[in-house]
Parts: C-alpha cells; structure tokens; sequence
C-alpha cells in the first residue's frame, strides 16, 4: 500500500471514528467500526488486533458489543477456520440499528416501571383517601399517561426506523 495513500487513509478513519461520537460509541468501537468499515473486508480478531494495536480481549469485548447491536456480523469463508466479521456498510442501516437497540433497551424497562406505577396508584385511588391525596392521585396518573403516550410514540418511531418508512417522511438524498 502507497505510504501516502495509508496515511490519508488513516486520518480519514481517524475522522470517521470522531464523527461516531455522535453514536456515542466508546473509542475502540468507534476506531473498529471504522478501520472494518473502509478496509471492506471481513477480518478476524487478530486482523482488528493487528490494525488497531490493541489487545485480543479489547477487540473481543467490542466485537461482541457491535455484534449485540447489530452493526457487525459473523460471516463464513471457505478454508478460514477463525470467526470472520463483516461491518454494516449501510450509515443509515448502522444509525438505525444503533439508537434502536439502546432506545430500546431504556424503553421497555421505562414502559413496565411506568404501567406498576399506574397500576399501583389505581389501588390506592380505589381506597379511602383524603380529597388532597386523591386529587394529588389524579395529577400523576394523567403525567404518567402521558408518559406511556410518549414511550409509545418513541416505539413507533423506533419501529419507523426499523421498517424504513421513516425515509418516507425524512427521504434519502437521490
């Protein structure tokens, strides 16, 4: 590879690993997913080890994390005998997948606390209850409504990503 050429390829990973910040991406997954991003090939861990100067067990813990999200995956190739990874190429693809899995993973836990919430106050609605109490009562079941209001619209707007009609609010440049 032309010296010239790695070093400009370096800087531009090294860009494209900033940028990922915005993901909030920790620095080795950033770095990883874009040394596997413009190298366009699947690698093993000892490849990312190699490219990235860092330790088997680093690579390891942020393979299994990109994996977890979506945003690498397992591929096969005839006489490799090591696991081989390949990067979603798709940015757009990538965004998705990464806000939806961590929007989801903070909102269904969200939903549940929020419906015993609900729930349990609706047992104490049904007690006898001083006239404050229950008009305090009726105030936070109406703000923990809409709560779930808006926990449901973040689920179909996550939901809009995952089926890409989010593109038809918000198109792709031609």
């Amino acid at each position: 590879m032309n010296e010239n050429f790695r070093k400009a390829r370096d800087r531009i990973i090294d860009h494209n690993s900033d940028s990922q910040t915005l993901l909030g991406m920790n620095p080795t997954v950033r770095r990883l997913l874009s040394v596997m991003y413009y190298y366009e090939k699947p690698m093993t861990l000892d490849d990312m080890t190699e490219l990235l100067g860092m330790s088997k067990a680093s690579m390891s813990n942020s393979v299994r994390e990109l994996d977890e999200i979506g945003l690498v995956e397992k591929v096969w190739k005839k006489g490799v005998r090591k696991d081989l990874y390949k990067v979603e190429e798709d940015n757009y693809e990538s965004f998705f997948k990464f806000y939806s899995y961590h929007w989801r993973k903070i909102l269904n836990p969200k939903t549940i606390s929020l419906k015993k919430s609900i729930d349990e106050l609706n047992e104490l609605m049904a007690s006898d209850l001083d006239e404050e109490t229950r008009s305090l009562i009726e105030k936070d079941l109406i703000k923990l409504e809409a709560g779930l209001d808006y926990f449901d619209w973040l689920a179909r707007l996550i939901k809009s990503f995952e089926t890409q009609e989010i593109f038809d609010y918000i198109p792709k440049k031609p």
